[in-house]
């Protein structure tokens, strides 16, 4: 150390560092919890960065949307992690669980269903709540579901009020 210096005068390199520590945190947290920017570590939709919007009405088939994890499943998510889903019905389509898979007739004449994957009992021992039989989707609502294995949607908790949605979601660059 030169003469005269202290130990406690940090050096530029410690403070470039520092500073660079700081800016990628503000940056990191900027990113995982504004009302503008997603980050998505859930399969139910492709991993990624997703820019937040408002939700635009009408609500289609295939929009992405960002809503609060309903009390019936806070037991298997967080309900500090809201949920990122597809919209997979709309008012007018019907949406059945026929043994243990879920399908989804749009409303259009002649449509074939969908069928987007099994609709599980149980997970890790606790029995899950789910939908069974068929329902319409009522005015107002939509009914959430991907096709991705063990995706906590709609099977389990029913259509949702479009008023509960807090956002639709645009993918800015996604990874799988």
């Amino acid at each position: 150390m030169p003469p005269g210096a202290s130990d406690d005068i940090p050096t530029p390199v410690a403070r470039r560092t520092r500073s660079s520590l700081v800016l990628g945190g503000l940056v990191l947290a900027a990113v995982l919890s504004t009302r503008w920017v997603r980050l998505n570590l859930t399969p139910s939709v492709p991993l990624g960065v997703y820019r937040l919007a408002p939700v635009s009405l009408p609500v289609s088939r295939g929009t992405l949307v960002v809503l609060p994890v309903p009390a019936s499943v806070q037991a298997w998510h967080s309900a500090w992690v809201p949920l990122l889903k597809p919209v997979a019905g709309v008012a007018g389509d019907v949406v059945c669980v026929w043994g243990s898979a879920l399908w989804v007739w749009d409303q259009t004449p002649a449509s074939e269903p969908t069928w987007y994957g099994l609709v599980w009992k149980e997970h890790e021992g606790k029995p899950l709540p789910r939908i069974e039989g068929c329902d319409l989707v009522e005015d107002g609502t939509v009914f959430l579901a991907s096709t991705a294995r063990n995706s906590l949607d709609s099977r389990y908790y029913g259509a949702v009020p479009i008023t509960t949605l807090t956002a639709q979601a645009f993918p800015l660059l996604t990874w799988k």
